[in-house]
């Protein structure tokens, strides 16, 4: 699916490969066999460039997290931290276990890849750490209030849990030697990747090879069932994956790129805004609004903020750096990425 993707966007942009882009780099990625990283890495392997991922599991153009404490990092001119689990999984009961290991598959993997590049004879030239945009907090607000712009300089509204695990995540990527390594900070928002309704009712449960956040609120949709999270007014910080993918190429590339750079798109909108795109492009109506009470109860208290609050986070730096966003509105976003299928 990731490769005919990359082919997909690299056919409506003649050009794309050629000498002035053609690259021979080594790129590590942490995580990366999950949603960016397989993307990134085929685009990356597509340029000329060399792949090596890090996972759980032994493989070709594969090291292991356990190999990578042992033996170290390998030479490389750029690594990229993609590892973590995903704190929204809809298949996992928030508990205390899966919490410990949300916060282990950030903290404890980001530690371990810090501390080999740190020791690593031959430094890359660039270390790419990514968190998400939960650092900026959430903070109650009534009808009449306005959610503060936020920018990359821009301190946490309030903390919660999701804003506690992205401090203790960029803490552990902060010890990086930042003397001797460039080191890019990507606060990531909600990454749409493509999603397809098909009509056969057998096959509306399928999400199949597609990962990321659509996948997750398709079949609702599907069903006729979509709806307004909450009051619909939070802010729903959001990014293409074609342009999040360009973002960490552009981070790779850009000696200039250093310090925190927010990923999401430019055009922001209201979780209303996005679900009455979304239903639209699915041509399926929106018949109900999901009570505050009823997410808590299905996600838990915890990560209940995560859909209920919101962050109108601003790519101030990101825009400043020249990058260049393909999809800087969901509705052009999400006619490209959502295909009806009959």
């Amino acid at each position: 699916m990731y490769l005919s993707t990359v082919l997909r966007w690299l056919a409506r942009a003649p050009g794309v490969i050629n000498e002035k882009v053609m690259s021979n780099k080594h790129v590590i990625i942490g995580g990366g066999s999950g949603f960016i990283g397989s993307v990134l890495s085929e685009f990356l392997k597509l340029r000329g460039d060399k792949v090596t991922i890090i996972s759980r599991y032994p493989g070709a153009n594969r090291i292991t997290w356990q190999e990578l404490k042992d033996k170290g990092l390998p030479a490389c001119d750029a690594v990229v931290n993609l590892a973590g689990k995903h704190i929204l999984d809809p298949k996992r009961r928030w508990n205390d276990k899966y919490r410990e290991e949300v916060i282990a598959s950030r903290v404890e993997t980001t530690e371990a890849l810090v501390n080999a590049i740190n020791q690593s004879e031959t430094l890359p030239e660039v270390f790419i750490s990514t968190a998400g945009k939960c650092f900026y907090g959430t903070q109650e607000l009534n009808d009449k209030q306005d959610y503060p712009e936020l920018d990359e300089l821009s301190e946490p509204m309030g903390i919660d849990f999701p804003a506690e695990l992205v401090g203790l995540w960029e803490a552990a990527a902060n010890n990086i030697d930042s003397s001797k390594i460039r080191h890019v900070k990507l606060r990531i928002g909600v990454v749409l990747g493509g999603i397809e309704r098909k009509s056969h009712i057998g096959k509306l449960w399928r999400i199949g090879s597609a990962r990321g956040f659509l996948p997750i609120i398709r079949l609702p949709f599907c069903l006729g069932l979509g709806a307004v999270i909450g009051n619909g007014r939070q802010p729903f910080p959001w990014i293409h994956i074609e342009d999040m993918v360009n973002l960490i190429i552009q981070s790779i590339d850009d000696k200039s790129m250093h310090g925190k750079y927010n990923g999401v798109s430019p055009g922001i909108v209201t979780n209303r805004e996005f679900t009455e795109v979304f239903a639209r492009k699915l041509r399926r109506p929106i018949v109900w609004s999901v009570p505050s009470s009823v997410i808590e109860f299905i996600v838990g208290k915890e990560r209940s903020s995560i859909l209920l609050q919101g962050q109108l986070v601003k790519p101030r730096r990101t825009l400043e750096s020249g990058f260049e966003f393909k999809f800087p509105d969901i509705d052009s976003a999400l006619s490209d990425l959502t295909k009806i299928l009959f």
